[in-house]
């Protein structure tokens, strides 16, 4: 009796159970992500409440607790799927954190800048200047990525090979990401808080999560689908780092 029937249906058993594990990965991620995001603007929204009542010093320790938070909260919600596949990775929430509060707090000034000089510029038609802008937010959300990314690659090039794909894939996913945020927060035409811009914000939340994770998550799947191949062939292995 030939074997290479058996080991094809063997090699196609295990494609399907990584697909399988793929997807869950995917899926995890892509809701950590999403509810993150929303977490992350609601902080933000109680944060620009909070900073109107306050003194300069004051609004500057909210600024940096911002960032601060939004950082572990993002790293946390990565953590909770990442640790399943990649062992000793707790320095992840720590790098991410930092990472956020500085991207947050040169962020926050750059878009500040960013608007005043389209805004102000009286050459642009309001079109034009909304094109500018989201130009400009794309461009914003590269850099923020790339940072992101490329914190998060000190962790992750310890673990698996290729790792520096995580930058770019991240660099992609938040500049198309915060594009979308931006065009949903311009489609809000009440500038009042009620049920109406409650729940626009809370889908701008989930959506921006949501593409983000997309993105970033077809990239981890790629990047760990060595592991979990390996994982399919014997569910008992311990992870070992692959660029070893």
């Amino acid at each position: 009796m030939s074997r290479q029937p058996i080991k094809n249906q063997f090699y196609r058993s295990m494609r399907s159970l990584s697909l399988k594990k793929s997807w869950t990965l995917w899926e995890g991620w892509v809701a950590v992500m999403a509810i993150a995001e929303l977490i992350g603007l609601g902080i933000v929204v109680i944060a620009a409440t909070l900073i109107h009542s306050l003194g300069t010093e004051s609004s500057v320790t909210v600024l940096h607790l911002v960032g601060l938070l939004e950082g572990i909260i993002l790293g946390v919600a990565q953590w909770l799927v990442l640790h399943r596949y990649i062992k000793r990775i707790n320095a992840w929430v720590i790098v991410t954190a930092i990472a956020v509060m500085i991207v947050w707090l040169i962020g926050i000034k750059i878009s500040a800048l960013m608007v005043f000089s389209i805004t102000l510029d009286t050459t642009l038609t309001p079109a034009m200047q909304a094109k500018a802008l989201l130009k400009g937010v794309a461009l914003l959300g590269a850099w923020v990525g790339g940072v992101l990314g490329f914190a998060q690659w000190f962790v992750l090039k310890s673990h698996i090979h290729r790792a520096a794909m995580w930058i770019v894939a991240n660099a992609l996913a938040w500049a198309l990401g915060l594009a979308v945020a931006f065009t949903m927060v311009n489609r809000i035409h009440s500038a009042r808080f009620n049920l109406e811009t409650a729940l626009a914000g809370i889908a701008t939340g989930l959506t921006t999560g949501a593409v983000v994770g997309a993105i970033t998550g077809i990239t981890l799947i790629w990047l760990l689908r060595p592991r979990l191949l390996r994982r399919d062939q014997n569910p008992q292995e311990i992870d070992h780092d692959e660029s070893l």
